[in-house]
């Protein structure tokens, strides 16, 4: 649910101090020191220990308007998968272009940026499933996706930094003799959400600042011919995120 000024006045003069902060402080804000917090307890703890609770969630999720919502967003937040880091680089990350600036503090985002959040959250989750129930969790990418902490691969040219998949789409044309989901070519082409950033077959691992691909070895061909010149060149051109 999102407030007018007057709306917020008057929650203010109702509410207690430490609810009000919490009102008003902003997604961008809220969500960043929630993943700050959550990819640090990540990498603190052992592969199958239990998390800590993060008490920067509930604050977050007090911005989303149903049940239904906060439960999908609580699912995706706290996988041990999901590119909480990614997201703060792009999403949550303001842009500079050579003629404009987007502010991703500014009060009429908010709405636009949960949304995002959201259909984020929704896009993982269904991938997360297909891959368990469609797929093969245990070879379908360079690690199994078991939950626990597998080594990731280290002779080769890709350093898992993840700037290549900050994209808008890529043509969904699958290796021979594999079949994506229907929705997955939604996903691919950049209908994740509406202004698609990020690709969302981008897994982040255990809180680190390393991302691969949930689907590497049935991923789409013009990612397969993706080589080192090419991550060369993209990292000689960060795009207009500032990070």
């Amino acid at each position: 649910m999102w407030y007018t000024n007057h709306e917020l006045c008057y929650i203010y003069r109702r509410t207690p101090p430490l609810i009000m902060e919490i009102i008003t402080l902003n997604i961008t804000d809220l969500f960043k020191q929630f993943a700050h917090r959550q990819q640090e307890l990540l990498r603190e703890v052992p592969s199958g220990d239990n998390l800590r609770m993060n008490g920067k969630l509930d604050p977050l999720l007090a911005l989303c308007s149903s049940s239904s919502e906060i439960s999908l967003l609580r699912q995706a937040l706290l996988d041990p998968y999901f590119p909480l880091g990614m997201l703060e680089q792009t999403v949550f990350s303001d842009v500079d272009g050579m003629r404009f600036f987007i502010y991703k503090r500014r009060p009429d985002l908010e709405p636009v940026l949960a949304d995002e959040l959201g259909k984020y959250s929704e896009a993982f989750l269904k991938i997360r499933l297909d891959i368990e129930t469609l797929f093969d969790p245990t070879t379908i990418t360079c690690i199994p996706l078991d939950g626990k902490k597998h080594r990731l691969p280290v002779d080769q040219w890709c350093t898992l930094c993840g700037v290549c998949c900050q994209i808008g789409g890529v043509p969904p044309e699958p290796p021979a003799k594999i079949s994506y989901p229907d929705h997955w070519y939604k996903y691919l082409s950049g209908g994740a959400v509406d202004n698609q950033q990020l690709c969302p077959f981008l897994f982040q691992y255990f809180g680190e600042p390393r991302f691969f691909c949930a689907i590497h070895h049935v991923k789409p061909m013009s990612c397969r011919y993706f080589d080192e010149k090419e991550c060369h060149q993209r990292l000689s051109s960060r795009g207009l995120h500032q990070q």
